[in-house]
């Protein structure tokens, strides 16, 4: 099954400590009757089995110091007419600091350490309803976990799932801005070579061989 990659901006309000980067894997790409999916702001489908890659960190809103990293995702109702009782279920699979909070469809659930687990079921409000998941992060490091839609029923003592629906993977890294800006650093010409390649002992005019302080070589047209 073909695998594909998706990059966009992800804007979060007070984005100055970092780049905001959002991107997905795409998953089981073909058509699924789900009454319910993962979502982008958008409405966008983000299919079941994808991977989803959060970089945005930013400070929270509180004034409290602390770096916090959304998801940005929604839970979608497909159906239109569906009104089930929807839960999470997730499995925190490593968490090198900090905590994870997922508030789904209301009422939150904490996870400081890899564990598994449910939020309390509830109902939607409208058609797109926010997931509220985020990790709030103490060092660099990662946070992985996967997310799985649920639609239960109550019984006596519990409530039974009667859809498993979609499941994605998130993948949290939140790393030094400083280290990913010198990972950026710019490639200098430090050779050139004829296009047989043949060392040059000067800088060339016209089409040559060009090597990098990063070590590629590449086809360039020198002035």
């Amino acid at each position: 099954m073909k695998r594909i990659l998706l990059t966009a901006a992800l804007f979060i309000g007070v984005a100055n400590f970092q780049l905001s980067t959002f991107s997905f894997q795409l998953g089981n790409l073909a058509a699924q009757e789900l009454a319910y999916e993962f979502a982008t702001a958008d409405g966008t489908i983000v299919p079941d089995g994808s991977i989803v890659t959060i970089t945005t960190a930013h400070e929270a809103d509180d004034g409290s110091g602390d770096i916090e990293m959304p998801t940005g995702l929604f839970a979608k109702n497909v159906d239109g007419d569906a009104d089930d009782l929807l839960r999470i279920a997730y499995d925190v699979q490593t968490m090198e600091s900090g905590l994870m909070q997922i508030c789904f469809p209301s009422a939150c659930a904490s996870v400081n350490s890899p564990r598994q687990g449910a939020t309390q079921p509830g109902k939607m409000s409208g058609n797109l309803h926010s997931i509220a998941t985020e990790w709030f992060p103490t060092a660099y490091g990662k946070c992985t976990a996967k997310l799985s839609l649920q639609t239960v029923v109550k019984t006596i003592n519990d409530f039974a799932v009667i859809d498993d629906g979609p499941t994605i993977t998130l993948q949290f890294v939140y790393a030094d801005p400083a280290s990913v800006a010198s990972a950026v650093s710019v490639a200098t010409p430090v050779a050139y070579y004829s296009l047989s390649g043949q060392r040059l002992s000067g800088r060339p005019h016209g089409m040559a061989l060009v090597r990098l302080s990063n070590g590629k070589v590449v086809k360039r047209m020198v002035k």
